[in-house]
């Protein structure tokens, strides 16, 4: 079978530490050489990454480096989608690396399910930074405890049908059809466009054989930033575009946020609040607990029984507190 000719488009800024790692994995592909274009759209780096790619680009004629003035992800995807020359767009994460397979199996997964018009895997969350609290915070990302039933991130036993994937392999009609990605959203523009692809009666799925490796946040400030902003982007975008394109997983930290600040606000006044607060901690903590138990035994790592808990419980109240502000922020 002859492969349709392949885009892969990339998002790029500021990325000197792990760019020359992502394109060693890029080129490693065992995707056709002649079949594949690689659109790396840079905004304007100045921390070394551009000279890194040039490199790259004179060994490579394959890769292409596309200018973004400015830093906005939706902007970057959508210079390279109307720079692409492929019948199927992927969309690659300069934090990941990939298996020589993955852009082959990517593509075979659309070719063999007609239906599929944008095809993903799992994502394995590794620490940018070998430390207890990065290990923590890796692993938090991928338990159904700290993220939810997302597939691409808690894995899944077979195909699936699902409402997103990391990144995503597209049929270039899909654009023609719906449109381009929305440059209004600083973040959640994936989010927003796999909802609108479903709405127009598309279908993503994911392919768990499909696997590569994400490099999570280890620096606990940057975490923190990161999941605020997680919490808040899904609201924000739903207001912005006027329509809802969040699941329930993105409101269940904020009900937790808001059921702890009404416990804590009605304790001084009332012991039922005061035990119903308790209780909820309690039942957090424990099931914290058990996660980290669990975890630690897996990855025979024991002291994740002490960080993962805590690396719980400020992902909840964190992304709850963004989601909360996202909900009310008047625009």
């Amino acid at each position: 079978m002859t492969l349709p000719f392949l885009s892969v488009v990339i998002p790029c800024w500021n990325e000197a530490r792990f760019v020359a790692a992502f394109l060693d994995s890029v080129f490693a592909t065992t995707y056709p050489a002649d079949r594949m274009e690689v659109l790396l759209v840079d905004g304007m780096s100045d921390d070394g990454t551009r000279e890194i790619v040039r490199h790259y680009a004179l060994r490579d004629p394959r890769l292409i480096l596309v200018d973004n003035p400015g830093h906005s992800k939706p902007a970057a995807l959508n210079l390279g989608i109307r720079q692409a020359r492929g019948d199927v767009v992927v969309r690659l994460d300069v934090h990941a690396e990939y298996p020589p397979d993955y852009l082959e199996s990517c593509v075979r997964g659309l070719v063999e399910h007609p239906r599929a018009d944008n095809v993903g895997g799992i994502r394995i969350s590794r620490a940018r930074d070998d430390t207890l609290l990065g290990r923590a915070i890796a692993l938090s990302t991928t338990s159904v405890f700290g993220a939810g039933n997302s597939k691409y991130r808690v894995g899944a036993s077979g195909p699936q049908w699902v409402d997103t994937v990391f990144g995503g392999c597209y049929r270039k009609s899909v654009f023609d059809r719906i449109g381009l990605f929305d440059e209004q959203l600083t973040r959640a523009q994936d989010r927003e466009f796999n909802h609108r692809l479903r709405a127009s009666g598309g279908s993503i799925l994911l392919l768990p054989e499909i696997t590569c490796t994400y490099y999570a946040r280890s620096d606990f400030r940057e975490f923190c930033s990161w999941t605020f902003e997680a919490g808040y982007w899904p609201f924000r975008a739903s207001r912005t575009v006027g329509r809802w394109i969040g699941s329930w997983r993105n409101v269940v930290p904020m009900g937790f946020v808001l059921a702890l600040a009404a416990g804590a606000a009605a304790a001084p006044r009332s012991r039922t609040a005061r035990r119903a607060t308790a209780a909820v901690l309690a039942t957090y903590g424990l099931t914290a607990l058990t996660f980290a138990v669990r975890l630690a035994r897996q990855h025979r790592d024991p002291g994740l029984v002490a960080a993962l808990p805590p690396v719980f419980l400020a992902t909840h109240v964190i992304y709850g507190a963004g989601s909360l502000k996202g909900a009310l922020e008047r625009t």
